[in-house]
């Protein structure tokens, strides 16, 4: 499924060869309002999200707000949209509820100055304030909407004493700030916000060299060293399958995410690692990718940014690549979504053409080539 809703975003989603298609994908307008931090010029903002679901997930973590039930990946916009400083007492017992791992949570240093990082508590200094930055926004839509995942898994069978099924979602979005009232594409100044929890991946095409900007901070596996320190206390919760591949429980192999709330206890959490890059004139972007593991299992970062410069549109491209992932032999779920920015088209080196070629040549799924 491919589509341009807009001549600057391309977007498309493939299922593989899985029988559901579990990926999503979101493309909104941010309107978060003047002041605390936020861009004053414009109080709209683009907004772009991926998500990658287990077991029909992102149908049964509908996280209703306002008796409006939506999915995951349209409700933590609205989250993001809406939080306040009064959602943080009850978003912190609801985690610390799960025990183990958030048996002692404090929040991040991010609201260390505005409340309790044991309780939520608004500091008395901070009773009043109604606006937060948008990294505290982020940090707080995130938990929120994990704390409601889990109430909608235990609504799914409130009686039964049974244990809710695992389900659960990686994600990753990207709130684009502009800084002189010009559109995204046509900006040269601007930020790129980012929140990111799981294996999806955001990636940025610097306009100055053709290398790849990794904004999303790492896979969030349990084997990867930073997941290691944060999860040391629950090690013995951490098995090797026999593919090699470090598990919690020996189940999940992703240490951050919305949902599974049956391992909340042993560390899996919806915690956001947050990025914030700038954008210049003098520091130019080409364009932003959002993908799922899908297509980072048989690309590199570089292959996925080298490839997409070969394109005149975002849509072309974002077709072109999950087509191309398929060929390497991906049979996950594939979703990309391509964003456009001032520098695009720009020439810029394709440092891997030849292993993609090679790949192409040798692969037992390849039927046509993307050139």
């Amino acid at each position: 499924m491919c589509h341009n809703s807009l001549s600057g975003i391309g977007y498309c989603s493939f299922r593989g060869t899985r029988p559901t298609n579990e990926d999503r994908y979101t493309i909104k307008a941010l309107s978060i309002g003047a002041g605390g931090g936020v861009n004053e010029i414009d109080a709209q903002r683009l907004y772009v999200g991926i998500f990658d679901g287990r077991f029909k997930s992102l149908l049964k973590l509908s996280c209703h707000t306002d008796h409006r039930k939506h999915r995951l990946s349209h409700n933590l916009h609205d989250l993001i949209e809406n939080v306040t400083l009064a959602d943080l007492p009850d978003t912190i017992a609801t985690l610390k509820g799960f025990g183990g791992y958030f048996k002692r949570y404090r929040l991040p240093n991010v609201f260390k100055d505005i409340a309790d990082r044991d309780t939520g508590k608004a500091l008395e200094s901070e009773n009043n304030r109604s606006a937060l930055t948008p990294e505290q926004r982020i940090q707080l839509s995130f938990l929120k909407a994990d704390t409601l995942c889990a109430e909608e898994e235990e609504k799914s069978d409130p009686s039964s004493g049974k244990q809710p099924d695992q389900v659960g979602s990686t994600g990753s979005v990207a709130i684009v700030q502009t800084k002189d009232r010009k559109p995204f594409w046509d900006s040269q100044q601007y930020d790129i916000l980012i929140g990111h929890v799981g294996d999806t991946r955001i990636l940025l095409c610097d306009a100055s060299n053709g290398e790849v900007v990794s904004l999303s901070t790492g896979d969030h596996h349990p084997g990867n060293s930073f997941e290691n320190d944060r999860l040391r206390r629950y090690a013995g919760y951490v098995m090797t399958d026999s593919w090699g591949a470090d598990r919690i429980l020996g189940s999940l192999a992703t240490s951050r995410a919305f949902g599974d709330t049956g391992l909340k206890r042993y560390g899996v959490s919806a915690e956001p690692d947050f990025v914030r890059h700038s954008i210049t004139a003098n520091n130019p972007a080409a364009f932003m990718v959002l993908i799922t593991d899908g297509i980072t299992s048989v690309m590199t970062d570089q292959e996925i940014i080298d490839f997409v410069k070969q394109y005149d549109e975002p849509q072309q491209a974002a077709k072109e690549l999950v087509n191309i992932s398929e060929q390497f032999g991906t049979e996950d779920n594939a979703t990309c979504m391509v964003v456009r920015f001032k520098s695009w088209g720009s020439a810029m080196p394709d440092y891997t053409k030849r292993l993609r070629e090679y790949k192409l040549s040798t692969s037992t799924m390849s039927s046509r080539q993307s050139w």
